[in-house]
């Protein structure tokens, strides 16, 4: 009885690690893909075919059947072969059990099919709308690849985190609309910052908040105060912007400060927002503020 607990044990170890191992390798193989498209002539070949799935599904999210064929032959079956040959070479790598490397294999091979039968709209390609925000943690969900579908240079794993965080990659800023509330130092150099990185910033402070301001905001950082008092402002705000704003992703909220107050409300708007609560932000100062929030931090 020992003996076969441990083996189930050993077994579900091995699946873990061919799993995570894999995971790894092939979100790097997707990050250099994009990356390709950047090089100059035959070498931005490879990341044409990864190209492909995108234009089935595009940075507004929106699908386009009459591209689903060759985004299958150009980017899934090539993607499956690369799954698989990573598989089974790291598994005789690694002198993993036979049984352990033929699973992750049916389990690829089975990801194909459930795509064709959903003609693309698989769990991890969702006409959900609005967007759920990603959840935390280490493996990545529905919410989390959209986000890459949005931002195509962001959220780069497919099945974990570990590249994103590494690179630094989980918080696009460029080209979006930020919105900073509040008179701080503390504000205005995180959008001063936001601004070198190529945001499109408008800071002002809560009584001269225009709601035009939210149309397409992607960003949000409230700033003017989260005591007992204000938590009620930072909820307004959060509801204006959701009102107001015309997307389906969901809004990023940076909270400077808390209270118990705020700490009540928050919940309430987290199927809508990804929410950041910067409690030591003003003490990190707005480089090393950003640096965390691009690798995933989301309570600083």
């Amino acid at each position: 009885m020992v003996a076969l607990a441990f083996a189930a044990v050993v077994f579900v170890v091995e699946v873990l690690a061919l799993w995570l191992i894999t995971s790894v390798l092939c979100d790097a193989i997707h990050a250099l893909l994009h990356l390709s498209l950047r090089a100059p002539g035959p070498l931005s070949w490879p990341g044409l075919f990864h190209r492909s799935h995108h234009r089935f599904l595009d940075e507004q999210l929106r699908f386009h059947d009459d591209r689903f064929w060759p985004q299958v032959l150009l980017h899934q079956v090539p993607e499956l072969l690369i799954r698989c040959v990573m598989s089974i070479a790291v598994g005789v790598a690694l002198e993993l059990n036979g049984v352990v490397i033929a699973l992750q294999v049916f389990l690829f091979v089975w990801s194909l099919f459930e795509t064709l039968f959903a003609r693309g709209r698989d769990r991890e390609h969702s006409a959900a709308r609005p967007v759920p925000p990603p959840a935390p943690g280490f493996v990545v969900d529905d919410g989390y690849h959209a986000l890459h579908h949005a931002f195509p240079e962001h959220f780069l794993g497919s099945k974990v985190s570990v590249i994103d965080v590494v690179f630094g990659r989980l918080l696009p800023v460029r080209g979006r609309a930020v919105v900073v509330v509040g008179g701080s130092g503390y504000c205005f150099d995180l959008a001063q910052r936001l601004r070198a990185d190529g945001a499109r910033v408008v800071h002002t402070t809560i009584d001269d908040l225009d709601d035009s301001a939210f149309v397409d905001v992607g960003i949000v950082v409230l700033g003017h105060g989260a005591d007992d008092r204000g938590a009620g402002a930072y909820e307004a705000v959060i509801a204006r912007a959701l009102k107001q704003r015309d997307s389906v992703l969901p809004l990023d909220v940076w909270a400077v400060g808390d209270s118990p107050a705020w700490s009540a409300r928050a919940p309430m708007f987290t199927d809508r927002v990804i929410l950041r609560r910067l409690v030591r932000g003003p003490m990190l100062g707005a480089d090393k503020t950003l640096f965390f929030l691009r690798r995933g931090l989301r309570q600083l």
